[in-house]
């Protein structure tokens, strides 16, 4: 029973060997298994290591490195931030865009109706105008003012800007120094018109020709301030003055056909200030202002010289007046009402 126990018992080991041979070569199988799951995962990684190496060099990387030395890494896709670029960009060139086109066609519209008033107001010859002869039913007040630019002409600006109001100024020379004011009143608004350049009686009524070469030179001072000759005359005194007959008898009879001719109007009034003659008080000037009787188109003698201190004084007053009387301030044009007075020479 030895024996056989004994040979039992290698036979035993034997298969107990044998079984852990058995072991190893499934061990060695893992193992070789084992190593090639690492060598593929291996693998895999290094690809996604050359991939995030790409997709360094395609996108904007923040990298952050801690204590340990480890890195982590935060990718902004350039591709992204480009869009995102591309879309301020955009949106700020579309802004730009309208702003441009917004100033464009306002600076269009602004060139359009300054062509339009240009067209109006201009000197033309060849023109055919319907001109009124009567009121347009809206009441109205057309503001002159004759001999300027002065001193005062910018104030008289101001207090016109200040009632939302416009006027004429029916200019002359004999200022220099405020030739600006030429333009000034125009870009404000108002209407230029010609009072001759010397605004001497013995000069200006001398003789047709000597009138013409007179408004020639203050429609060139003109010109040079807002780019054009206007149509728009007055005569010194009026069409009504007697005081050219003492330089040239008829003179006026010739002048006013022939002003017409050449494609000028001229303008009287229907109401005057009385600041003309001698120096009047502000109170003065408002009651002979504003004495309008039935007219509901008011065509407004006033003057802008330098001594006319007290007209600047009494203009609000005078303002306030027709506007609570609910009359607007307009300057002239080709549609406002031409008063012409009966000429005496």
């Amino acid at each position: 029973m030895s024996q056989g126990d004994s040979r039992y018992t290698r036979r035993g080991t034997r298969r107990a060997d044998g079984g852990s041979g058995m072991g190893k070569k499934s061990a060695r199988v893992v193992a070789i298994a084992l190593v090639v799951v690492l060598a593929t995962v291996g693998i895999a990684v290094a690809a996604m290591v050359r991939s995030n190496s790409f997709v360094t060099t395609t996108n904007r990387t923040d990298v952050s490195t801690s204590a340990d030395g480890s890195s982590s890494r935060e990718v902004v896709s350039d591709q992204s931030a480009s869009s995102g670029d591309s879309a301020t960009s955009a949106a700020s060139d579309a802004s730009t865009s309208a702003a441009s086109d917004s100033s464009t066609s306002a600076s269009s519209s602004d060139s359009t109706d300054e062509a339009a008033r240009q067209a109006d107001l201009e000197l033309d010859p060849t023109r055919t105008t319907d001109w009124l002869d009567h009121s347009n039913g809206v009441k109205t007040v057309y503001l002159t003012f004759d001999d300027g630019p002065s001193e005062n002409t910018e104030k008289v600006l101001d207090i016109l800007d200040q009632y939302g109001a416009h006027a004429t100024f029916f200019v002359t020379g004999m200022r220099s120094d405020y030739y600006d004011m030429i333009g000034e009143a125009y870009r404000r608004g108002n209407t230029i018109g010609l009072h001759t350049y010397t605004h001497d009686y013995a000069t200006c009524y001398a003789s047709v020709d000597a009138y013409f070469n007179d408004l020639d030179q203050i429609g060139q001072v003109v010109k040079d301030q807002i780019g054009y000759v206007p149509y728009l005359v007055r005569f010194p005194g009026g069409s009504s003055n007697t005081v050219s007959k003492s330089y040239c008898s008829g003179i006026m009879s010739a002048l006013a056909p022939e002003l017409l001719a050449r494609g000028y109007q001229y303008y009287d009034w229907n109401v005057s200030s009385g600041d003309g003659g001698g120096v009047l008080s502000a109170d003065e000037l408002v009651a002979n202002a504003t004495a309008y009787g039935n007219f509901t188109n008011v065509i407004l003698l006033c003057h802008d010289a330098s001594a006319k201190t007290t007209t600047v004084e009494a203009l609000p007053r005078i303002i306030e007046y027709y506007q609570s009387q609910g009359f607007v301030f307009q300057a002239i044009t080709r549609e406002t009402v031409v008063v012409h007075h009966g000429i005496q020479n």
